[in-house]
């Protein structure tokens, strides 16, 4: 009877901890600044709707929605004391930064590059910023806009849904790598201090993310992957603290990540080295054959 006990008390603290870290992140959204000169109020409502409609969706987030109630832009200094105020998780403001109109015979195509800022409100203080291009393309221009600020809102919501569980540790301290080049034009790429981390290819990590490394909250050093692979990744160091050494065990938290990758994934990309090797053999066999019938003759 007491094991039985012991058992249920137990299974219900486990499903409360469960519960618990599967809670939504509460966000503030304080709104949208357009630096595009597209539109006007409505503009920005349809823009700050479709936002926070999509960071609800992921269930990731649970937004409370504060537009009206401050004056945009905020710095970061600021967002970080509007999400303290709340007492939310964090704070997120947008930005369009531009949106463009190309009028076909049929089509209206509308192109809308949105920005978005959200900064945590507790330690450690994180920064995420994301970027996002949506397109949408339809005979009516006001229908063609709607489908590109959905692209984009959805992108926004995308990345920072995978933003704020991105937490990996480093794996190797500094060291110098060599990234050998994949096309025969290419050079390989050296970097001076470069580290290995936990995070990969399965938890969204993409060539071109940036990171930064903490030790108890505090900023160590922030860099950029410059290579993905299975069960690990590479990130080339660009900035770190006077005296500070970086140590396995580190926390790595990445901060942004591309909408499309700018390379490959190392395997892929090797997979694809392969493929031009043997395709350049084959030519080569072919070239020699060829060679060989000539002079026969």
């Amino acid at each position: 009877m007491a094991l039985r006990i012991c058992l249920v008390v137990t299974t219900l603290m486990l499903t409360a901890v469960m519960a618990e870290s599967q809670k939504p992140f509460t966000v503030a959204f304080l709104g949208v600044v357009d630096e595009s000169g597209y539109g006007g109020a409505v503009f920005k409502s349809q823009v700050g709707d479709a936002i926070v409609s999509a960071l609800n969706s992921t269930k990731v987030f649970s937004v409370r929605d504060i537009r009206e109630k401050v004056k945009l832009p905020e710095d970061e200094q600021s967002l970080t004391k509007v999400a303290a105020e709340l007492k939310t998780y964090a704070a997120i403001q947008a930005v369009v930064k531009c949106v463009s109109v190309v009028r076909l015979k049929n089509d209206s195509i509308v192109t809308l590059v949105l920005e978005a800022t959200l900064v945590t409100a507790k330690e450690p203080q994180i920064t995420l910023k994301v970027k996002a291009e949506g397109k949408g393309v339809d005979p009516a221009e006001g229908r063609a806009l709607a489908k590109a600020i959905a692209e984009a809102a959805s992108e926004i919501a995308k990345q920072l849904s995978t933003l704020v569980n991105l937490k990996g540790q480093v794996l190797l301290p500094p060291t110098y790598f060599t990234l050998p080049a994949t096309y025969y034009k290419d050079r390989d790429q050296f970097y001076e201090r470069a580290v290995r981390i936990s995070l990969d290819m399965t938890s969204g990590v993409k060539i071109g993310s940036h990171a930064v490394i903490l030790r108890d909250g505090k900023p160590l050093a922030q860099g950029k992957v410059v290579e993905v692979d299975i069960g690990s990744s590479i990130v080339a160091l660009e900035e770190v603290l006077p005296g500070a050494k970086i140590r396995i065990g580190d926390e790595v938290r990445i901060t942004s990540i591309p909408q499309h990758a700018s390379r490959l994934p190392f395997p892929l990309r090797k997979e694809q080295e392969y493929k031009r090797i043997e395709h350049d053999f084959f030519w080569a066999l072919a070239i020699a054959g060829a060679a060989a019938i000539l002079t026969k003759k």
